[in-house]
């Protein structure tokens, strides 16, 4: 592959920037501390369902030329209000997981810091987004963030080849699988991908979407293998003494400063992103004149970065909220999945470029684990524990995106 394909293919690592944040160090460490590396296949398996949803979205735009808000937009104001609200909704729950995240890495160099400083970040991620071209510094705070998942990386490989048990202290809980499912699929990355994919060829593009989540399962692994040593996780001290034993006591500088970039770039990826899915989802055909500078793309991003300031002065449990938020999006995948394997069938758009069989299989399966995981843990919250139904659940979903997927593909 030529220099510039690979240049081209490398503009994808951005998808892991945007789900390397707090949310993924929280709900790794979290894991870790649980089952170990007995994660390490739901690992694989969300980078692995990452991969083929996101490379069927970004194939949707390369082939029809249009991006991803303009198609569902034409398939009827109904459908875009849903995405735009699934979309909405899952970026408010990030954002203040994003505040939060900055605030712990703060708390980690300077523990005085109290939650008043989240208004602080809330009033600078506004100025930053104002003009409309904060991504750049988002994109800055990426290199710090890769930083300390190299840290991580390390620190897991000296304990690989130590020896070190890492099993961690219980066992593998639904939730937590939901988690790094949320984490890892991030909803919004669905319209970064569509606007990343532009321009390039198909073979750019899986190349790009493959190490881009190489890299952040990679990194998440080691953040699970180095959690699993601590006797508990409840704050993100915890995790800085384990990376204390290994780091000569700088634990707490590499994850103050790691944590404090990763929520702050994603607490301007989020609102921008959330925006940008509005405008593509209801200008209908009129996204242009709503450019990054007009009043509705500011309300919308105001009103997601605004959400998550209130949350995060709220006297909550920062490594609760966090954890929350992921799960909540892990939540939304079935929907997200659902989409993916229908468009990813529509002849009209794709032409001989549809889904191939294999790719149907894959995405097919991806669908069921999600609802089956989602009623699982929606069922034991009503206090049904019987695992027959949330498979029932997961059956009748999947026959229903057989039916649309063939309809769309006849």
């Amino acid at each position: 592959m030529k220099t510039s394909s690979w240049s081209r293919a490398l503009l994808w690592s951005l998808i892991a920037a945007a789900f390397i944040g707090p949310g993924t160090v929280t709900t790794a460490a979290r894991a870790g501390s649980e089952g170990g590396w007995h994660y390490t296949g739901f690992v694989l398996l969300a980078a692995g369902a990452g991969f083929v949803l996101l490379e069927m979205v970004a194939r949707l735009t390369l082939v029809s030329g249009r991006s991803l808000g303009q198609i569902l937009g034409e398939r009827g104001k109904w459908l875009a209000l849903l995405c735009f609200g699934a979309v909405f909704l899952g970026c408010v729950a990030y954002q203040a997981g994003n505040l939060l995240g900055a605030l712990g890495g703060v708390q980690l160099l300077f523990p005085a810091a109290g939650r008043w400083l989240v208004i602080s970040l809330g009033l600078v991620a506004a100025v930053l987004l104002w003009p409309g071209e904060a991504r750049g510094i988002a994109r800055a705070l990426a290199g710090v963030v890769a930083l300390l998942g190299l840290c991580f990386l390390l620190t897991a490989g000296g304990l690989v080849l130590g020896g070190e048990r890492l099993t961690g202290q219980g066992g593998i809980q639904v939730s937590t699988v939901l988690a790094l499912l949320g984490t890892t699929i991030v909803p919004y990355n669905f319209f970064l991908a569509a606007g990343l994919g532009r321009g390039q060829q198909l073979s750019e593009m899986r190349l790009g979407l493959g190490l881009s989540f190489g890299v952040g399962a990679l990194i998440t692994l080691g953040i699970i293998l180095v959690g699993s040593l601590a006797s508990s996780f409840t704050t993100f001290a915890d995790l800085a003494r384990t990376l204390d034993a290994r780091l000569g006591d700088k634990g707490n500088v590499v994850l103050g400063f790691g944590l404090f970039a990763a929520g702050f770039s994603s607490a301007i990826t989020a609102p921008y992103a959330a925006a940008l899915a509005g405008r593509e989802l209801l200008a209908l055909g009129d996204a242009e004149r709503l450019g990054v500078r007009s009043s509705w793309f500011r309300a919308t991003w105001l009103t997601v970065l605004g959400a998550g300031v209130v949350v995060g002065l709220l006297e909550l449990d920062i490594i609760t909220v966090i954890f929350a938020a992921q799960v909540a999006n892990g939540l939304l995948l079935p929907f997200v999945a659902g989409l993916a394997l229908v468009m990813g069938n529509d002849r009209a758009l794709l032409g001989v470029h549809v889904n191939t069989r294999w790719q149907n299989l894959a995405a097919w399966l991806i669908a069921i684990l999600l609802a089956q995981k989602t009623a699982d843990f929606l069922l034991a919250k009503v206090g049904i524990t019987e695992p027959f139904l949330s498979f029932l659940v997961a059956g009748l979903y999947a026959l229903l995106l057989v039916w649309l997927a063939l309809r769309r593909k006849a």
